[in-house]
């Protein structure tokens, strides 16, 4: 079995084993996700005078999308550091870590997209051939947080603040992110939201399931964001990455 299937293997063997004797095991953070997004669409819908039929599933998968960005982004400081024992006494390479990770969070993302999936049943969205673009737009988040992912876990191993400080970002990412609305719709003045790179990413992959058209701009910066991000990381792990088992 190769390093990659043993890091899916044993991604799946942390959900199951988290969720050991539960009843509805996995589905218990989709369960949370599904009452907020209710939640959400019952306040937030009723205040922004939202019509329904386009405001649940729009927040259904924006926050869905978010779950996996900010599940990274919160688990990325530590990735390596609650590996040390491993680290220390085991040659496996820094990847492997990173991509099990990753790879915890992608499941719990699919077990999500059963959210989802409901609504847009529920809500009878349309799905064309353009739906299917979202498969290249999520492909793209996904190698972007792996590196993202990484890098955190390096830098998190080196400096232990690194987990406080994405800790007490993370939430404000949260608002200054287009979950709850539109980006599109806001008014020109607080077009901000597109310095923030994590709006790209969840447009990515909610755009083309709403059958929006995405935006150029949006395959350029993401496009960007991998090949400077990951061309980044990859340095840092060949100059320091020898030293992990020291920060450790």
């Amino acid at each position: 079995m190769s390093l990659v299937q043993n890091a899916i293997y044993l991604a799946w063997a942390d959900t199951k084993a988290r969720y050991k004797k539960s009843v509805l095991g996995p589905f218990w953070p989709t369960l949370t996700n599904l009452l907020g997004v209710v939640g959400l669409s019952l306040v937030w819908g009723t205040l922004m005078n939202q019509d329904m039929h386009t405001f649940v599933p729009q927040l259904a998968i924006g926050l869905v999308t978010w779950q996996l960005i900010s599940g990274v982004l919160m688990d990325g400081p530590t990735c390596f550091a609650r590996q040390a024992p491993m680290i220390r006494n085991v040659a496996v390479p820094a990847w492997f870590f990173a991509s099990r990770l990753l790879a915890r969070h992608l499941i719990n993302f699919l077990h999500n997209a059963a959210i989802v999936i409901g609504i847009m049943v529920f809500y009878s969205v349309r799905v064309t051939v353009e739906t299917l673009l979202f498969l290249p737009g999520l492909l793209l988040v996904t190698l972007n947080l792996y590196w993202i992912l990484h890098m955190l876990g390096l830098a998190g191993a080196r400096f232990r603040d690194i987990e406080h400080l994405v800790s007490g970002i993370v939430p404000m990412l949260f608002f200054i992110s287009p979950i709850i609305y539109r980006a599109d719709r806001l008014p020109s003045g607080l077009n901000l939201v597109w310095l923030n790179p994590f709006s790209y990413m969840i447009e990515a992959v909610r755009a083309p399931i709403l059958g929006y058209a995405l935006h150029p701009d949006t395959w350029i910066i993401l496009t960007g964001m991998l090949l400077v991000g990951g061309g980044l990381t990859w340095l840092y792990q060949e100059r320091q990455g020898k030293n992990l088992a020291f920060w450790v």
